[in-house]
C-alpha cells in the first residue's frame, strides 16, 4: 500500500496529499455520539464545503474502531446511521463523516451530492480529493486517539472513496465496500444515476461515448502499473479517482463486497470490474435493487461486517 501520511516533497504529485499536519478538530460532546468539527485540509475555496463535520459513535471499551462512509445524495445520512450505532454497541467506536457537498455541507443554492455527478473531470478530481483527504483526516483523529488500526466501510459513492482511502493508507486495515463499483466508463454511460453527468460532458464537449471507450483503451495497463500517487500526473484526470485503479493495492483477504443484483445506478459491469480487480474477495450477491439493499438487508450486511472486523 501507499503511505501518504505526511508527504513534503512539492515536486512529487499533490493529489491526495494535503498537508493534515496542523488540523484543529473542535469536539461537541454529546451522549449518543461526539460531534467532530475541522477545516477541511483541502480547500475548495467555498467555506461552507470546507467546514467538515462527523459524528463518532462511542463505545465502551472498544476493541477497535470503523470510518464508515456515506452516499451521494440528499436523503441517506440519517438511514446509514444504523451501522455506525450498531457498530458502537458491539465493540467498535465509529466516525461517520459528512463528506463534502453534502448535506450541511452542501454550497448555497445547491443539492446535496449533486457536485459528484456534475462537473468536467478536473472538478470531480479535485471534489474526491477533498472527500478522501476529508476521510483519512477522520483516521488521523483514531490515531491520536489510541487507535492504530481501523477499518473502513462504504455504501455506494462511499464505497468507491473508501476504496481509494485504504489503498493508500496502511493504518486502514479491512474494508467493506456495500452497492458499490469502480470503472468511470460504465458508471458515466450506464447509470441511470449519472445522466446528469453524461448531459453535462456532451453540452461541453468534453467526452462522448466514443471518446472515453478510446481514452479507456489504456485503462488496464495504466491500473496493473499504478504503484505510487506520483503515477497519476500520467493519467487522464477520470482515472485519478476511479477506485478500480486503486484497488489492486488491497489484498483480498482484506476485504469484504456487497453487490446488488438488480442496481441500476451500479451497473453490473462496474461492480464486478472493482470486485476483479480488489482481487476477487468474498462476495455477497443481494437479491435487491441499490436502495433496497440497506431497506431489506441492513442486517444481514450489519452480521457479516461485524463478523469481519473481528476475524484474524
Amino acid at each position: 500500500m501507499i503511505v501518504n501520511n505526511h508527504i513534503t516533497d512539492k515536486n512529487f504529485f499533490s493529489m491526495y496529499q494535503s498537508s493534515r499536519d496542523k488540523v484543529d478538530f473542535s469536539v461537541k460532546i454529546g451522549d449518543e455520539y461526539d460531534t467532530l468539527e475541522f477545516k477541511s485540509p483541502k480547500s475548495s475555496g467555498d467555506p461552507k464545503v470546507d467546514r467538515a463535520k462527523a459524528l463518532m459513535f462511542k463505545s465502551k471499551s472498544p476493541k477497535g474502531a470503523v470510518v464508515f462512509i456515506h452516499g451521494t445524495g440528499q436523503k441517506n445520512f440519517e438511514p446509514l446511521q444504523y451501522y455506525p450505532k450498531l457498530f458502537s454497541k458491539n465493540g467498535y467506536a465509529t466516525i461517520m463523516p459528512v463528506l463534502p457537498y453534502h448535506f450541511e455541507r452542501t454550497p448555497n443554492g445547491k443539492k446535496s451530492g449533486m457536485a459528484f455527478i456534475r462537473g468536467t473531470d478536473v472538478e470531480l478530481a479535485e471534489r474526491f480529493d477533498q472527500a478522501v483527504t476529508d476521510i483519512l483526516t477522520c483516521v488521523d483523529y483514531l490515531e491520536k486517539n489510541g487507535f492504530e488500526k481501523v477499518n473502513i466501510m462504504g455504501f455506494s459513492f462511499g464505497g468507491m472513496v473508501s476504496t481509494i482511502a485504504m489503498a493508500i493508507d496502511d493504518r486502514i486495515e479491512k474494508g467493506v465496500f456495500a452497492v458499490t463499483g469502480g470503472n468511470y466508463e460504465y458508471i458515466t454511460w450506464k447509470s441511470v444515476a449519472t445522466n446528469i453527468l453524461r448531459v453535462s460532458y456532451e453540452e461541453n464537449k468534453a467526452c462522448n461515448p466514443n471518446e472515453c471507450a478510446l481514452k479507456h483503451a489504456i485503462f488496464d495497463n495504466m491500473a496493473k502499473k499504478f504503484n505510487s500517487l506520483k503515477d497519476l500526473k500520467e493519467m487522464p484526470a477520470c482515472f485519478t479517482y476511479d477506485p478500480s485503479i486503486f484497488a489492486h493495492l488491497i489484498p483480498p483477504r482484506k476485504t469484504l463486497f456487497f453487490k446488488a443484483a438488480f442496481d441500476p445506478f451500479i451497473p453490473n459491469k462496474s461492480s464486478n470490474d472493482l470486485w476483479r480487480r480488489l482481487g476477487k474477495p468474498t462476495k455477497y450477491v443481494l437479491p435487491s435493487g441499490h436502495l433496497s439493499a440497506h431497506l431489506i438487508f441492513k442486517k444481514f450486511i450489519a452480521r457479516k461486517s461485524l463478523g469481519f472486523f473481528s476475524a484474524f
